[in-house]
């Protein structure tokens, strides 16, 4: 199955390294990465071929990076096939040494596809709205933005992550 990637980067601010999905139809005024909207720009890739090489490319790095980073463009602009695809993919490299984040701008916890949860440790969820604007510029960049932590995350992990923002932990949701 193919995927289209814009790029890659570390980030040693977040300890992460961080793939950008091509494409995204969300449209949102303002986009911090409005590049990433066209689904037939950036690479077109071969997701297992692709998840193989930057497992190796980011070995010799593994101890300055704690999280991998989906974000883009949006994974979840794609079919259900080709984003569990990647994800179960990206699951399988890294959930061992790593954890692994879903940048999306779908939807609320309570409207994300359940799959996800399988996959992802922390997804942040919601449209960039730009008359919501962090004005700090921190994240998140708008104030509807929310991380969401897998009930596997520990509570210590939960407390480090900085965030202007609401965090759940999805423990609580199915408990409410």
């Amino acid at each position: 199955m193919n995927i289209r990637i814009a790029g890659t980067e570390f980030s040693l601010k977040n300890k992460s390294f961080e793939i950008y999905i091509q494409g995204c139809w969300r449209g949102c005024p303002g986009c911090h990465n409005p590049g990433t909207h066209s689904f037939i720009a950036g690479e077109l890739v071969n997701i297992t071929q692709y998840v193989d090489k930057i497992a190796n490319r980011i070995y010799p790095f593994k101890e300055l990076i704690k999280n991998i980073y989906i974000s883009g463009g949006d994974l979840l602009c794609y079919g259900q096939d080709v984003a569990e695809d990647f994800s179960n993919h990206i699951k399988y490299s890294f959930h061992h040494s790593y954890k692994i984040w879903l940048f999306t701008g779908a939807g609320t916890e309570d409207t994300l596809p359940d799959w996800i949860w399988y996959y992802y440790d922390v997804v942040k969820s919601g449209m960039y709205k730009e008359h919501l604007r962090n004005p700090e510029g921190t994240f998140p960049a708008s104030s509807n933005q929310i991380l969401i932590f897998n009930d596997w995350c520990s509570k210590d992990f939960f407390d480090s992550v900085d965030f202007k923002g609401e965090k759940i932990w999805k423990k609580q949701l199915i408990e409410n």
